[in-house]
């Protein structure tokens, strides 16, 4: 989408702003009335992924034995999960503790591993089995919606921003009984708000049915907003 054949547009990260040629650090509106406007578009965007996290927890004599045991569960599930296409991201982590006695010796060794992936909601309700490993427990799920899901809403909200920033300009031009109005700096920021995660508490609730299909009573939504914010030069 275009939104300016006469201004460069600079991109940092989520966010866009735009500058006259030449006048990145001058005031763009030297010695002309300017106002500073805002236009916010936002709406609800229905949640199409899931994210899950499982840990298993398992304590051994020393770090190297606890290490193992839980590279043992992960592997296995890596293996099995790496064959489902609906799956992405899939990621895992290991890490050992110690554990201390009363004489602040270390008794044993507890290991945590993490297994972290990412699938569309109707894919995870249409699989009977994820074919997670024994051991491993669901401890945090989040819905959220895909990036072209996003993308497709932030193309039609920077419409309905601009138009009303835009819209906002000619007010202030008019009331202030001037005859038109030229851009300062604009900068274009969006922002995606997620629905809450499920934490290990209702998880640990509903593992019966994680390795089946539902693992939450709905997907929800989550909003999706995009901000214009710039300086309007007033003209005589």
């Amino acid at each position: 989408m275009k939104l300016s054949n006469a201004l460069p547009i600079v991109i940092l990260g989520s966010s866009f702003a735009l500058f006259q040629p030449g006048a990145a650090h001058a005031d763009l509106c030297e010695k002309t009335p300017a106002v500073n406007l805002n236009a916010v578009s936002s709406e609800e965007v229905d949640n199409d992924m899931v994210r899950l996290n499982w840990q298993v927890q398992i304590q051994a004599a020393t770090a190297n034995e606890a290490m193992n045991a839980i590279n043992t569960v992960l592997e296995k599930s890596i293996a099995n999960l790496s064959k489902n296409k609906d799956i992405s991201k899939l990621k895992n982590n290991v890490q050992t503790y110690p554990q201390y006695g009363k004489d602040r010796l270390i008794q044993t060794w507890q290991g945590v591993g993490s297994l972290t992936f990412e699938m569309p909601v109707q894919a995870l309700k249409n699989q009977k089995m994820l074919n997670v490993a024994e051991g491993l427990t669901l401890s945090h799920l989040e819905y959220f919606p895909s990036e072209q899901r996003i993308e497709q809403s932030r193309e039609k909200l920077l419409e309905q921003a601009m138009k009303e920033f835009q819209s906002k300009a000619l007010v202030v031009t008019k009331g202030f009984g001037k005859t038109a109005y030229t851009l300062g700096e604009v900068s274009i920021n969006d922002e995606n708000q997620p629905s809450p995660g499920y934490p290990r508490m209702y998880a640990a609730a509903s593992d019966m049915r994680t390795k089946g299909m539902e693992v939450a009573p709905a997907a929800g939504s989550s909003r999706v907003s995009v901000s214009v914010n710039g300086r309007v030069c007033l003209k005589p």
